[in-house]
């Protein structure tokens, strides 16, 4: 009597705590579903306005930010499929929604995460070749070369692809898509901090730079890391602290199209800024040449 009883009791503890256990995740995918619908109020907005002002840029100058164009269009399509599986989660609408519905919801979500980090890496790298490389990146570079190499991103996330996954990018694939442009990312901030140290000082492409690489490392990668992580070893679900640490950092990861708009605001003072000086760099290289000695403009050309 006293085992049935212990057996019993110790049934109902771990019911209990089962229970509990329930109701907690329960509550957080409540919150993550609100905590989407109200950034989708704010983020939606401010992405179509700087959407348009960035297209407004394509008009009034030869040299448009047509990566940070697409940027904001890849976060647009993540807040719209976000929602989208929200929808999913309630259950009064849950009959709107298929298992098809939902595979490409969320394999659309993942696709334009993945491009969204590598539009990422080519503004470090744009901001990277107009600090380091000037008169390069002004004869080199024009608005169809950009769209060209953006409609070619377009189609990186399908190098990670898998179609015998669930939602069409295996966790392994989709990692190591994600992770790759983070070491771009630093190695052209590192450049772009040599090469303001030697040149005229640019503190907004400093600035804009700056936040491409923070948010990359505060809003992306923690969550990146968790979900690998989550995918190596499943029983780190039992753990309450790893639960609250994956919803927490995947919120801040829905923070992230808000802060890529804020690189807008660092793009019109950086063309204008880099720009006019650029004709005064030719012209500085032309006339010490003109008045160099012919013995050293001779060794020069050989």
């Amino acid at each position: 009597m006293e085992q049935n009883t212990s057996f019993n009791g110790s049934t109902g503890v771990n019911y209990d705590s089962e229970r509990m256990r329930w109701e907690f995740y329960m509550k957080l995918v409540f919150a993550e579903s609100l905590f989407v619908w109200i950034i989708s109020v704010i983020e939606i907005p401010v992405m179509i306005l700087t959407l348009v002002a960035l297209c407004a840029l394509i008009k009034s100058q030869r040299s448009a930010p047509v990566f940070v164009i697409h940027l904001i269009l890849s976060d647009l399509i993540q807040i719209i499929c976000m929602l989208m599986m929200t929808i999913k989660r309630t259950p009064a609408l849950q009959e709107l929604f298929n298992e098809i519905k939902l595979y490409i919801m969320v394999s659309a979500y993942f696709y334009s995460l993945i491009a969204g980090l590598y539009f990422m890496a080519c503004v470090a790298f744009e901001r990277y070749l107009l600090v380091s490389h000037p008169i390069w990146y002004k004869s080199h570079h024009s608005l169809k070369v950009s769209c060209v190499i953006s409609v070619i991103i377009w189609f990186v996330p399908l190098i990670f692809a898998d179609i015998y996954s669930d939602y069409l990018f295996n966790y392994l694939p989709r990692s190591i898509g994600c992770f790759i442009p983070y070491p771009i990312i630093i190695l052209c901030f590192v450049g772009t901090r040599r090469g303001l140290s030697h040149a005229i000082s640019l503190t907004s492409l400093k600035r804009q730079l700056i936040l491409v690489l923070l948010t990359y490392t505060f809003l992306i990668l923690p969550y990146l890391i968790l979900d690998f992580i989550d995918k190596i070893f499943p029983n780190l679900w039992n753990s309450l602290l790893f639960v609250k640490m994956y919803y927490f950092f995947k919120y801040v990861l829905y923070l992230n199209p808000l802060a890529d708009c804020l690189l807008y605001l660092f793009m019109r003072p950086d063309v204008e800024t880099v720009e006019p000086r650029l004709p005064a760099v030719f012209q500085c290289k032309i006339l010490r040449l003109v008045h160099r000695p012919p013995a050293v403009q001779f060794k020069q050309m050989k």
